[in-house]
């Protein structure tokens, strides 16, 4: 119950004024992918120099305030060490209360025995998985480069849903992209096909973007038509069922309604979180606002691992102001539009002009 009102309280608080210290952390943990995707080139970044788990120790036991932290990569079931990074930052982050992370599924066995891990060394209140999955089959291991990434990632998620924990939820995370819109119907009749009963809601939607310093995909046609992923997104929420006291169903829908104005404008209804309730750290340990804006705050190796004394430095405060000020790249990724929604639920009243 403390750690649910630490993140409320902070959550409060964000639609008040803005925070010292976020409460969300984004970290991608590594740049090693076994995917080919074509709305992503993270697997062709270079893999050198990634923080070590005694550096992610360091980092996490310096920095406790975080209640809500999303990891992701590249491929996190790729780093060996992977198991042993979740129940390290779990066990150092007193204040957390919700972990994230997506997963291509591709590696079964090993996902399944790190979340039975998580469930049962720690003490985490919420655990929840995103199992990557942007079409049918054939359409899915085309976007992803891999044969077989359909059948293991349906198959992971099929195994993960036999977790009966009230501190564990699995979904699949579908992206609408250039290659797969108006194949969503598809995407869920061949889920249904293969695992029985599934809902709609048992999917989580979002928009694919553009990224220089994570994706590093500027090059590619993922992004999606706006027209049509506008009807693609409000048929969809035309299917989905009202989840009363949900708070993930909340948020998902709230991010749903809003798609227009970003793919109208290019910007979310209100004004960015990122660099004052949430921040990014890429697998080196360089800090940015978020994942889509190139504008480094600096190195935790140069800061001795504090992830506090970086955030005071003055080129966290001249990217934040860049972000007040509309200066930003413009996005609506969940990464950074969950946290802006949820910082103008009590009035509305951060819109950019």
């Amino acid at each position: 119950m403390r750690r649910i009102a630490t993140l409320a309280t902070r959550i409060l608080y964000s639609n008040l004024r803005e925070l010292p210290l976020p409460y969300r952390l984004t970290y991608a943990v590594t740049n090693l992918c076994q995917a080919h995707c074509s709305m992503c080139n993270i697997w062709q970044k270079p893999v050198h120099d990634e923080l070590t788990l005694a550096e992610i120790g360091a980092l996490f036991s310096n920095t406790a305030h975080f209640s809500w932290i999303n990891l992701t990569g590249g491929e996190l079931f790729l780093r060996p060490d992977i198991s042993d990074i979740f129940c390290c930052i779990i066990n150092h982050s007193k204040n957390l209360y919700l972990l994230n992370f997506p997963t291509n599924g591709f590696r079964t066995d090993t996902i399944c025995a790190a979340v039975d891990r998580i469930l049962k060394e720690t003490k985490l209140p919420r655990l929840i998985v995103s199992v990557s999955l942007d079409g049918p089959p054939a359409l899915h291991n085309s976007i992803r480069g891999m044969s077989g990434c359909w059948e293991n990632a349906v198959q992971t998620f099929k195994q993960l849903r036999e977790r009966h924990s009230n501190r564990f939820s699995v979904y699949f995370g579908h992206t609408l992209q250039s290659a797969n819109l108006g194949t969503f119907d598809e995407t869920l009749d061949a889920c249904r096909e293969a695992i029985g009963q599934l809902s709609i809601n048992d999917f989580h939607i979002n928009i694919a973007h553009s990224s220089g310093h994570y994706y590093d995909n500027e090059d590619t046609d993922a992004l999606p038509d706006q027209k049509q992923a506008l009807a693609e997104i409000e048929h969809i929420r035309q299917q989905q069922s009202p989840k009363v006291l949900d708070p993930v169903a909340f948020i998902e829908k709230r991010y749903q309604r809003h798609v227009r104005d970003y793919l109208s404008s290019g910007r979310g209804p209100y004004v960015c979180q990122a660099a004052v309730a949430s921040g990014f750290i890429d697998p080196i340990g360089i800090v940015y606002p978020c994942s889509v804006f190139d504008s480094p705050l600096g190195a935790l190796r140069d800061f001795g691992m504090d992830f506090q004394r970086l955030w005071r430095s003055p080129a966290r405060t001249h990217t934040r102001d860049l972000i007040r000020n509309s200066q930003c790249p413009g996005c609506w990724t969940p990464c950074e539009a969950y946290q802006t929604l949820l910082a103008n639920l009590l009035l509305p009243r951060k819109k950019h002009p």
